[in-house]
């Protein structure tokens, strides 16, 4: 390999993040937006283990606030598996799948070598995925989605150029760069479907590590 071909692939690295942390900033905003949510988390937090506890305390003191009242509040039973579980499970699958479609977004959109066949792609994934999830769509929704999504690809930058340059070429040019289009964008989708899955898999990873760590140490 070439010294400069070496410099190109070190800094591809450097800049490259990990699925476990776009999941993770992904489940943090979307459960920062509400502030239910926080109050769940802290009060889950002050009736779990007591260097949560303390941790929790001291953070909240060194901003000026006292929570003395709000912990002799928390009488309850200590902070078990399943509660932990059902609290984060919900915003790490949220991540999951937020981080795959930014993906999809960056790969397609995104790229220095943005191209028509792409913007087709980008922005079926996101339609199909918005109208049926991981469900095959029907032949009526199917069409639909096609609609949308070419009709927002064809009045793209980029897509409007390639499109009338097809649409001056003929319309049996058109047809047939669409009906490869279709193909490929299908079989994008179900790659997508399996990059979501594996990015679930990691958010159930992330999970389990979390109430390892968490009741692990409560034990000891």
């Amino acid at each position: 390999m070439s010294r400069n071909a070496n410099i190109k692939e070190r800094k591809r690295h450097r800049g490259s993040v990990s699925i476990d942390s776009t999941i993770l900033l992904f489940s943090l905003l979307n459960a920062c937006l509400d502030k239910s949510v926080i109050n769940h988390a802290l009060q889950l937090a002050l009736r779990g283990p007591e260097y949560i506890r303390d941790g929790i305390k001291t953070l909240l003191e060194n901003q000026g606030l006292n929570i003395n009242a709000l912990i002799n509040d928390q009488s309850g039973p200590p902070t078990s598996q399943l509660e932990v579980r059902e609290f984060v499970e919900p915003f790490l699958r949220k991540g999951a799948e937020i981080s795959t479609l930014a993906q999809i977004a960056d790969i397609y959109l995104f790229a220095k070598d943005a191209t028509a066949e792409n913007v087709v792609y980008a922005f079926y994934i996101g339609t199909r995925y918005a109208f049926v999830r991981e469900r095959k769509p029907t032949k009526e929704e199917s069409k639909r989605i096609w609609e949308i999504a070419l009709w927002i690809a064809k009045n793209s930058k980029v897509g409007a150029i390639h499109w009338k340059q097809l649409e001056l070429r003929g319309q049996v040019h058109l047809n047939d760069w669409l009906n490869v289009m279709k193909e490929n964008a299908r079989k994008r989708f179900e790659t997508f479907l399996r990059q979501k899955e594996r990015a679930s898999r990691a958010s159930d990873a992330s999970l389990e590590a979390l109430l390892s760590a968490v009741f692990d140490v409560k034990r000891k």
